[in-house]
This record gives C-alpha cells, sequence and structure tokens, in this order.
C-alpha cells in the first residue's frame, strides 16, 4: 500500500473530476487538510458532499452552480481567471505557487472525461506535484540533479505502471519483475502493468516520469 507523503496538513488542490469516495487516502486528505483550493465547480461538490467550504476557489466560475457571492462565505477566498487558454487545475497550480505553498497534492482530478483526467495528469506531472485517487496514486519524480528518480517501499506484488512523454528516455530500474533498462518509450503504454518483486523499488531516468501505484 502507497501513501501520501505526509498524511495530514497538506495543502490539496481539488479538482472538479469525480469527488473521493468515503474511506479512500484522497477522502482522507481533504478531510485533514491544512487548506483547500478548490476548482471552480468543486467547492459545490466539496459543501454538499463534506459540509466543508474551500478556502479558495480558483476558476472562471463556467460550471459553479450558483453565482460565488452565494455560494461561498465571507471566509473564502475567490479568484477568477478568465483565461481560457489554460483549464482551472493550472490556474489553482499557479496560485498555489504564486503563494509559496510547496506541500500539494490534487485529489478529485481522474473520474468524469477521460480527456480531462489525461490532461490533469501530464498537467500535475509536469508540475511535480503528486495525484491521489481511489485507485492509487500518481508519483512524479523527483529531479536529482542530472536525472530523475523515483524511491517506493512496497509489498511485492504490487501494481505498478511508469509513464514519460519523452521517446529518448533512458532508464533503469531496481525491483521491478521487468525491469526498465534498454526499454524504448514509443508509446505511453510500453512501460505500464509492471509490478513488484522486492520491497524496495528505484527508478531512474534521464527525462522526466511518473508512476502509477494501485493501492
Amino acid at each position: 500500500m502507497v501513501t501520501s507523503k505526509i498524511v495530514s496538513g497538506r495543502t490539496v488542490i481539488l479538482a472538479n473530476g469525480a469527488f473521493p469516495r468515503k474511506g479512500g487516502e484522497a477522502r482522507r486528505l481533504l478531510a485533514s487538510a491544512a487548506r483547500i483550493v478548490a476548482c471552480d465547480g468543486a467547492a459545490d461538490v466539496l459543501w454538499r458532499r463534506m459540509r466543508r467550504r474551500a478556502d479558495f476557489v480558483i476558476g472562471d466560475f463556467d460550471s459553479i452552480k450558483r453565482k460565488p457571492a452565494k455560494t461561498l462565505d465571507a471566509h473564502q477566498q475567490v479568484v477568477c481567471v478568465l483565461d481560457q487558454n489554460t483549464n482551472d487545475l493550472t490556474k489553482a497550480i499557479d496560485f498555489c505557487r504564486t503563494r509559496g505553498w510547496k506541500n500539494l497534492v490534487i485529489v478529485g482530478a481522474t473520474g468524469k472525461r477521460e480527456d480531462h483526467s489525461l490532461g490533469n495528469v501530464f498537467r500535475a506531472m509536469e508540475a511535480g506535484i503528486e495525484v491521489v485517487t481511489d485507485e492509487g496514486v500518481f508519483i512524479p519524480a523527483e529531479n536529482n540533479r542530472a536525472s530523475f528518480r523515483i524511491r517506493l517501499s512496497l509489498a511485492v506484488g504490487s501494481p505498478i505502471s511508469v509513464f514519460t512523454t519523452d521517446t529518448a528516455a533512458k532508464m533503469n530500474s531496481s525491483g521491478l519483475e521487468w525491469p526498465l533498462e534498454g526499454v524504448e518509450f514509443r508509446n505511453l503504454y510500453c512501460a505500464t502493468l509492471n509490478r513488484t518483486s522486492a520491497k524496495r523499488v528505484e527508478i531512474k531516468s534521464s527525462s522526466p516520469f511518473f508512476a502509477f501505484v494501485v493501492k
């Protein structure tokens, strides 16, 4: 089982995908968040499902069900960004970065439209932010000077998939049943559906990448 880096006290960005189900880690992250930055209509869903107000609501408000002045209270900050060249998740990430918040995690990024899910996950990888879903965790590699690396402690046999957008990426790994040495990343699925062969897993790459670990 994989848990996020810090269980409580994180800044949670709530995207407007499928709302985390009860009993899952994504729901626990919302319950224990130091602050929640909701993307547009996600603020409505958060209030309906958990009776919690987002601390900040970001977006162009094209999907929130009521006018911001009515759906939000005086303790919330509304940030309206009308730029249609970026999605609300990108706006929320940029907002958090301008505030200097580093301990970020994204929930609600997947589960509805598949194109939104893919776009959100790869945007999170680009930003180096973890995405927690009801099925698992998307973990971005840390930039370790000249290379990128992920280190994990997992039960043997845990499902894991690796993704990179760089077709020239060179990877090596330990603790995987099918090692990544020599893999040619000609498509996004060529390093999926792997599993762990040891409790400690390490993956190194010449290019940015992320791993999806099933809980």
